[in-house]
């Protein structure tokens, strides 16, 4: 094998494995807040006596923690094979999987020992320690190999963050520590309220009670360093975009923190809000191992040259709304109007006030955070666009760095207030909802078949399914037909855009329907799928999940976009495409307030 397939094997093993690393941290404090820790009982490797274990929760939960284990000491010692094969391109990919191998058979071994001392509270700390390290010495190992670094490493001037960076990501670590030996020394719910506890602020002894508190104070130290370290990261790296942009995603998600921390004590150390609480202080500190590793090598990769700013600085109103365009505004008005509604019409009225605001908050995180991914992903052809060519991309006042990172940080506090403030499936049918829309429809199905809009629909027929189980805790009939309905009205709705901008379609080379199989065949298929929204709209009253009052409105609704698609059916006229695309919208908005009216009036 030549060194060039070698190496490309090389990175795509370092991104798996520093992938596993991060889920067995996380897997792992799942089984410590389920209390599946001794589901094996004091057996190692053994699972209660046995290999395979039998018909036991807690049991299989432990044991599906060891296989994962097992799966990153495998991982590692096959990045530690083709390291070494690689090591005369750079040394450090010979060095770093050996420190990986030898740190994970030190985390296999404290995790027999936590069996053995029926998970001593010190015992676990060190091993969230290690797990930490092991996660750090991955995610460098990939970056070195995605960067391409050759033999000499060393940086181009000297790091521009100084201590800052090493500080917050120490701090982190810390702060991660604290929280695992408050958590399983049995402190995690001393304190009943918050911010204070019994009317104290700061610790005074070691009892259960000042653990807590203890942790609350670094936690605050913490928070400090990590945003004056972003402050520090956009003045001292202008021409970084990357390395900024990173750290500030760090110090937003650590201000998230504070609240789920905070969450953790309103829903009494509820299971899934101490795993959010953990997963994503596991992101904090791996956002900060980057950035550290970023500001020591600086690869050409993040640097656009030596001084010189992509974007001039403007003012503060300019630049949010920009950011805010990226969010998409308009599309994110009716998702969040589906969302709503379908709320609404679970609770036959208005759901609880907490509910109904943390919904709104997650889904608006949730919609904002996959279109502006669509905006980072599709700049190339958002450029040639007639209609799209003046967002803050193609124009080059947001950096696609910066867009991607928003993005990300964005989706991520989405799931995370889901989670923490309304409920699991609510947050993991939103999650499910924007992986489709980024993986499935944006880098897959738009640049690659026509059927796109078809597929990708079910992305925006997600929020219904999400205001649903917010109220309800479980997805019902009706809440299925409302992602039907939507699902059906996405291809007209966007195939009417498509007819009236066919031209910056064909130019961006998007196979949108128009442009691959013509004009008159994307007229049929609208007024096809037409028809089939309409019946799934009328769906609603035959099987009982909605009333007269809906049943009207649908049919009148329903009439006037059967009658639109009938005459683009039979005139070509961009200006009635036009028309019914504008329509479109007013037709679900209306037909959503519609049930809402029926199920609570009526």
């Amino acid at each position: 094998m030549d060194s060039g397939s070698l190496l490309r094997r090389f990175r795509r093993l370092a991104i798996a494995t520093a992938i596993a690393g991060y889920l067995l941290i996380v897997f792992g404090g799942t089984v410590r807040v389920l209390g599946a820790g001794m589901g094996c009982g004091p057996d190692w490797p053994l699972c209660n006596g046995q290999v395979i274990p039998g018909l036991d929760l807690l049991a299989w939960i432990e044991f599906i923690h060891r296989l994962l284990a097992l799966s990153v000491i495998m991982l590692t010692g096959l990045l530690a094979i083709l390291g070494w094969r690689l090591r005369r391109q750079n040394p450090w990919y010979g060095r770093l999987p050996l420190l990986a191998a030898g740190l994970v058979l030190v985390q296999a071994g404290l995790g027999a020992v936590t069996v053995f001392t029926h998970l001593e509270a010190l015992v676990v700390t060190v091993h969230l320690g290690v797990a930490l390290t092991y996660l750090a010495t991955a995610l460098i190992l990939a970056l070195l190999a995605l960067a391409g670094l050759p033999t000499d490493t060393r940086t181009k001037g000297r790091p521009r963050l100084s201590g800052w960076g090493i500080a917050a990501a120490l701090s982190v670590f810390v702060l991660m520590l604290s929280g695992a030996y408050t958590a399983k020394s049995g402190a995690g719910y001393a304190c009943r309220e918050w911010p204070l506890c019994d009317g104290a602020w700061i610790p005074t002894g070691w009892n259960a009670v000042d653990v807590h508190l203890t942790h609350r104070l670094i936690a605050v130290l913490a928070t400090g360093i990590v945003v004056a370290a972003a402050w520090r990261a956009r003045r001292r790296w202008p021409d970084a975009p990357l390395i900024a942009g990173l750290a500030v995603a760090a110090a937003v998600l650590m201000g998230a923190q504070i609240f789920v921390g905070a969450a953790n004590i309103w829903f009494r150390l509820a299971p899934v809000v101490s795993v959010a609480h953990l997963a994503v202080a596991t992101i904090i500190w791996a956002i900060l191992v980057l950035v550290i590793a970023l500001d020591r090598l600086q690869p050409a990769q993040v640097v656009t040259g030596a001084g010189h700013r992509l974007v001039e600085p403007r003012p503060l109103a300019q630049v949010a709304r920009d950011y805010l365009v990226l969010t998409k505004p308009g599309v994110m008005t009716l998702l969040l109007l589906t969302t709503i509604c379908a709320m609404m019409v679970a609770a036959a009225g208005m759901p609880p006030l907490g509910t109904f605001i943390w919904t709104v908050i997650g889904g608006a995180l949730a919609a904002g955070g996959a279109s502006a991914i669509n905006h980072w992903w599709d700049r190339d052809i958002d450029a040639v666009m007639s209609r799209t060519r003046s967002r803050p991309l193609p124009q080059g006042r947001v950096l696609p760095e910066y867009a991607a990172i928003f993005g990300v940080t964005l989706s991520v506090l989405s799931v995370y207030v889901l989670t923490a403030f309304v409920n699991p499936l609510a947050a993991l049918l939103s999650l499910g909802g924007n992986l489709f829309y980024v993986f499935v429809y944006t880098i897959w199905l738009k640049r690659t078949t026509p059927q796109n809009i078809v597929i990708g629909g079910a992305a925006g027929a997600v929020p219904p399914l999400v205001g649903w189980a917010a109220v309800t805790g479980q997805v019902g009939l009706p809440a299925l037909l409302m992602f039907l309905l939507v699902f059906a009205w996405t291809p007209p709705h966007f195939w009417a855009l498509a007819l009236f901008k066919k031209t910056d379609y064909s130019v961006a080379g998007v196979p949108m329907l128009p442009a691959v199989a013509g004009e008159e065949e994307t007229r049929r298929q609208i007024f096809i799928y037409t028809v089939l929204m309409v019946l799934a709209s009328l769906a609603f009253y035959p099987l009982g999940t909605a009333g007269l009052f809906y049943l009207v409105a649908a049919l009148l609704l329903g009439a006037r976009f059967l009658w639109l698609a009938g005459r683009l059916l039979r005139e070509r006229s961009d200006q009635l495409a036009r028309r019914l695309f504008f329509y479109s919208m007013q037709y679900l908005g209306l037909l959503f307030l519609a049930m809402v009216a029926d199920a609570a009036l009526f």
